[in-house]
């Protein structure tokens, strides 16, 4: 029976605020931030799932949490912006 809504349970408060917050920053409801996840890797092809799933084991393996490796890549973003606007 398909419905027109799913309920998630057993979020930790931290990881709704992620998604609240990250919804904010892109001027999206939270609902529709989530719907767009959803939308996104459905239509994803398996190979870039299979492209990228080594790197999403070492990342996960190195025990970098998500906030860090996220201020790691907005570095590196900014030094390379930095470099190319001199």
């Amino acid at each position: 029976m398909l419905t027109d809504s799913i309920q998630i349970t057993g979020l930790p408060p931290s990881m709704i605020e992620a998604v609240e917050n990250r919804a904010k920053e892109i001027g999206a409801t939270a609902e529709d931030y989530v719907k767009y996840l959803i939308e996104e890797d459905l239509a994803s092809t398996l190979s870039m799932r299979v492209l990228f799933a080594p790197v999403r084991e070492q990342i996960r393996k190195s025990g970098v949490s998500e906030t860090e490796l996220n201020e790691l890549l907005e570095e590196a973003r900014d030094e390379v912006y930095r470099e190319k606007n001199k």
